[in-house]
């Protein structure tokens, strides 16, 4: 349709006229109860009118002319109508649009149908069927919807724009848009990005439509994404400036002055000064970001899925399958009854945006993600919503609450009122909701948004009250023992005074307290009881009431703050590596420990002697190694190589000759505890100790599998319970801090809120990596984050509607395969998925090498399987009659005869069946029975699977370690019998390895081929090589000296050193 009389400047002539009315007839197929959007120069289709009234606003204040495609004036139910934005050209043959290949039209679209659904269901107006109705009122002052709708037309007046004359492959939108994506995903800088744009300006014909600097390009970036509101803040935290206190220039709390100090050689007039916070809170409203998930029909089809698509048969695999999701869903079944109301998780954390380790500015984001999406999606760095941003360069501590306001009352509006939201994919219009089921944090920030005081002897949040807590009197710290109260009744250890801390336990496991129940003491200021049965306020153990009881709905959330298994997982590493090689200044084995034992009245074995010197002797403990047992276990770590991408190179942190190891990160210790750590300390501890570390790996390793079974979470509840009371006989008091205690709730946790891999900050602290990285300005670090944010959010919306370019969203992974099939014949034992890797070698096969591949082939083909039957009981019969040997000799000679002429024998049998017709015979038969080719390729890497394989000659001067695999027997299909493992040198016998085995990256077991890997199921390592553990009150190693202390004061370090034998 001809479009060019809306720019006649005439609008009574004759071509503007025809115009209009051809305009007004097709508007008719996008009209509701007679109505359809207005597109004169001040309505811009935010309004909409009978037909008549159309006509007159047009006439009277002309058409809008950056609006020619006209997407607001189509039938929405059909795929395709005149403003699908096409052109023809003179034969009438239609020509695909620049934008439309590039999947900006259907972006636009989105965004122009989404925004008019929203203000179509807003609108209250009434009118006649004819245009009865009065005008719009010229005060009407305009709304965010309106300045949305102005900046969307410009936009379309860049997407109408060609990049250079004759373009068709690229409009100048199209081609901003993927140049930006590419920037954003390779992470180029700013400037390398100009010199860029120059060099294209120059190469491209005259006339070229290219923006002229970066300034620009973001520009219109920004125009496509969602703003960010600022608001400052109080410099001592008290409040915000917001809402009835925007004006005020002085805390109404501490009387701080609210921005900062104006300098007199500013040459700027005051006038037009605009005077700066001293803190400013970044805001990134919740609500239209929860809205744009649904404006796109990819993202909006995949926030059912968790209806649609989850299997539900009683695995956890998704916060979905966990009883807390359930739970709330019965608790409010209206909220439920709508599988598009979003479940919100938020995680918050501290971190220093100038990557300096002497700075000590801490900018805290506030991060948030919805959990209605796929396992594959929540969690990743798309699918995250950056809300808040509090500024430096202190860290908030108990006033983030302060901060968290304007995101709080956006959830209540969720909660209570919901917003209009169009859905793309269903493309209907609905009432969103949105709940927040927990927040993710680590363990100082869990104290900051709940309260409670995690420092204290009640520092245990899930036990509240009742936590088993007692101040060392020499190590200056609280302990938390008391893990008897997990065992069964019946236990005997319950009555065992020696070897614990010296009283007998009949208590049950703490009840964790409630969120009503904080709530009442809140309100009543009240007081509860402890465990020792004492009245104690609420303030002991809380020092606020957290802002999140303002949601209706969160007292009766069961875990309201999640536990982080990340962090939990690095403490406990530390504390058992520093602990077992005896580190200075960080070992729990110290002299203090000692005292402390000593003046606890337990281990008597195990207390200081002072000497005629002054200093003190003492026993080795139990767990004590010796120089040569520790260079052994270190041995072990340093030589160990790891799978491509399985982690980074510990050895590097490993120093045999001193005997420790420094510089290990979060991952390095999660790594170290569920895998190496079992196999190093092997034949280096006692085996008490060694089965007691064997057992606390195999809990966090089948803690954090991405499949988990409500029944196995209640065994391991129990076994928990025991490891840790096994510990308590081996480790001193000090080694029990309360990060060594959280291990004991976190099974309780998956129960409720399912696989940890939801709930821990490893996803969270990616992103924070990636926001520190963008700090461009570092005079202004917060505000460099969010505009990088914005562009970001931008362009990352945009590339999901890219067809045919790489983006975050299709960009294969490192070891992806793709699952291309390789066929070389019909057969599928002659199918494989996967690339090889290197260069190719062509060779011919030994015949050694030949009759094992073709064997191999034959074995685990199924159509073979009946003819290995058939050739083992011809070789029973004819060995039957021969001898008479005892049933096992008579099986293995079957074996033997099998293994060595079946082939042949096969051979045989095939050309048999093909000379007598048989209807058995088929030609995949006879390729199976003529055996694989003699010249062969070879390469020395191959990826399959997810699964990087490299030949050992490929690994020479590698760090890491790609070539193991092991080989399951009986199977019937090729590709299932090879697992990817890593080998590493058995500490207790140097000729032996222990195989790990390992799992792709990024891959989901959604319950299609589920088996379920209990405890110790997928390592060959187990705790059986080790000895029982026994309750032998024996807490000394006798083939060690003992140690010599110089304890000068409690205030003091103590030295410690080694006797020599003489003074021993």
């Amino acid at each position: 349709m001809d479009r060019s009389w809306i720019h006649e400047p005439n609008r009574l002539s004759a071509k503007f006229l025809k115009g209009l009315y051809n305009f007004i007839l097709f508007a008719k197929a996008s009209a509701r109860d007679g109505r359809f959007a207005c597109p004169c120069r001040k309505c811009v289709n935010m309004h909409r009118f009978s037909p008549g009234v159309v006509s007159s606003h047009i006439l009277e204040n002309g058409f809008s002319p950056g609006y020619t495609d006209w997407i607001f004036h189509r039938d929405p139910t059909s795929q395709t109508s005149d403003s699908s934005y096409s052109h023809q050209n003179d034969d009438g043959l239609r020509e695909v649009d620049a934008q439309e290949q590039h999947g900006v039209q259907q972006f636009l679209e989105d965004m122009a149908v989404g925004s008019d659904e929203i203000e179509n269901s807003r609108s209250t107006r009434v009118e006649n069927d004819w245009g009865d109705s009065s005008t719009i009122d010229d005060d009407t002052q305009p709304t965010e919807a309106y300045e949305y709708a102005k900046r969307f037309h410009d936009l379309l007046e860049e997407s109408d724009e060609e990049l250079f004359s004759g373009c068709r492959k690229h409009s100048k939108l199209s081609f901003i848009l993927e140049l930006y994506n590419k920037k954003c995903m390779y992470g180029w800088s700013d400037k390398s990005f100009e010199d860029l744009l120059t060099t294209m300006r120059e190469t491209l014909p005259e006339g070229e439509k290219l923006p002229e600097s970066s300034y620009e390009v973001r520009k219109l970036i920004d125009a496509l994404g969602l703003d960010y509101q600022t608001i400052d803040a109080c410099p001592n935290d008290c409040m915000l400036f917001w809402k009835e206190h925007i004006d005020e220039p002085r805390c109404l709390h501490c009387n701080a002055y609210r921005y900062k100090e104006e300098t007199e050689s500013s040459s700027t007039s005051k006038r037009n000064k605009i005077r700066k916070g001293v803190k400013v809170l970044r805001w990134f409203p919740l609500i239209p970001r929860l809205q744009r998930l649904f404006m796109c029909k990819k993202t909006a089809s995949l926030m059912r899925w968790h209806l649609d698509e989850r299997r539900d048969d009683g695995y956890l695999r998704h916060p979905a399958d966990a009883r807390a999701w359930k739970d709330f869903d019965s608790r409010y079944a209206d909220f439920a009854k709508e599988p598009r109301n979003v479940r919100l998780g938020l995680a918050t954390d501290g971190f220093n945006p100038f990557r300096s380790l002497s700075s000590t500015h801490s900018s805290w984001p506030v991060v948030v993600t919805a959990y209605n999406l796929p396992p594959w999606l929540c969690m990743k760095q798309s699918s995250l919503f950056l809300c808040l941003l509090i500024p430096g360069p202190k860290s908030p501590g108990a006033n983030i609450d302060i901060y968290l306001e304007p995101f709080i009352e956006e959830l209540i509006h969720l909660w209570e009122k919901g917003v209009d939201t169009y859905d793309a994919h269903a493309k209907t219009t609905f009432k969103l909701h949105a709940s927040l089921l927990w927040t993710i944090n680590d363990f100082p920030a869990y104290s900051m948004l709940s309260g409670w005081r995690t420092k204290k002897g009640y520092g245990c949040p899930c036990c509240g009250f009742n936590t088993w807590s007692k101040w060392l009197k020499h190590g200056k710290k609280y302990c938390f023992l008391g893990h008897r109260r997990f065992l069964s009744y019946d236990h005997s250890w319950r009555r065992n005074k020696n070897c614990f801390d010296g009283t007998e336990e009949f208590r049950g496991p703490p009840v964790r307290m409630t969120g009503s129940c904080i709530r009442d003491l809140w309100d009543s200021n009240g007081s509860t009881r402890d465990l020792n049965g004492t009245n104690i306020n609420i303030t002991e153990g809380c020092k606020k009431k957290s802002i999140f009881f303002r949601l209706p709905y969160w007292e009766y959330n069961r875990v309201r703050h999640n536990l982080d298994v990340m962090h939990i997982e690095k403490n406990v590493c530390d504390n058992i590596l520093d602990t077992l090689l005896s580190v200075r200044g960080k070992t729990k084995d110290n002299v203090k420990a000692r005292f402390d034992m000593q003046e606890m009245g337990i281990r008597h074995t195990l207390h200081p002697f002072e000497l005629s010197t002054g200093k003190y002797r003492a026993a080795p403990a139990l767990f004590e190694m010796s120089s040569t047992e520790k260079k052994q276990m270190l041995r072990v770590l340093k030589h160990v190589k790891v799978p491509d991408g399985y982690s980074s190179n510990i050895s590097r942190c490993v120093d045999v000759k001193h005997k420790k190891i420094s510089g290990l990160k979060s991952h390095d210790c999660h790594v170290l505890l569920h895998d190496l750590l079992p196999v190093a300390v092997r034949g280096c501890l006692k085996d008490r100790v060694a089965r007691a570390l064997i057992d606390l790996s195999a809990y966090f390793r089948e803690l954090s599998s991405k499949v988990l079974k409500v029944s196995r979470l209640e065994e391991m509840e129990v076994e928990i319970g025991e490891i840790l009371a096994r510990m308590e006989m081996i480790f001193p008091p000090s080694f029990f801090t309360i990060m060594v205690h959280l291990v004991v709730h976190l099974v309780e946790e998956a129960k409720w809120n399912g696989p940890v891999q939801y709930r821990w900050m490893y996803p969270i602290e990616r992103y924070l990596m990636t926001l520190k990285a963008h700090v461009g300005n570092k005079a202004y670090p917060e505000a460099s984050i969010a505009q990088w944010y914005i562009a970001n959010e931008a362009i990352t919306f945009c590339s999901r509607y890219f067809e045919g370019v790489r983006t975050r969203f299709n960009k294969p992974a490192r070891n992806s395969d793709d699952m291309d099939l390789l066929r070389t014949e019909d057969s599928p034992v002659n199918t494989t998925s996967g690339h090889p890797i290197g260069k190719v070698e062509n060779i011919i096969l030994n015949p050694t090498s030949w009759v094992q591949a073709h064997r191999y082939v034959l074995y685990n083909s199924k159509e073979v399987l009946p003819y290995i039957e058939e050739h083992k009981d011809e070789i029973k019969r004819k060995l039957s009659s021969r001898n008479r040997r005892n049933n096992a000799s008579r099986l293995i000679e079957i074996e033997k005869v099998h293994h060595s002429t079946f082939v042949d024998w096969f051979k045989g049998r095939v050309a048999r069946l093909e000379e007598m017709h048989d209807p058995r015979f088929t030609a995949e038969l006879k390729g199976l029975a003529r055996g694989p080719n003699y010249g062969v390729r070879q390469f020395k890497g191959y990826i399959t699977k997810g699964v990087r394989y490299h030949a050992n000659c490929r690994e020479e001067e590698r760090k890491t370690q790609n070539s193991g695999v092991v080989v399951a027997t009986k199977t019937s299909s090729l590709e299932d019998q090879v697992r990817p493992v890593f080998y590493i040198k058995d500490s207790q016998e140097p000729d032996w390895y222990v195989a790990l085995r390992t799992k792709p990256r990024d891959t989901y077991e959604l319950g299609d081929e589920l088996v379920y890997q209990s405890k110790n199921a997928d390592q060959s390592l187990s705790v059986e090589n080790v000895g029982r553990a026994s309750e032998d009150e024996n807490w000394v190693r006798n083939d060690l000296h003992p140690v010599v202390f110089e304890y000068v004061d409690p205030g003091v370090a103590a030295t410690t050193s080694v006797m020599s034998e003489d003074e021993a």
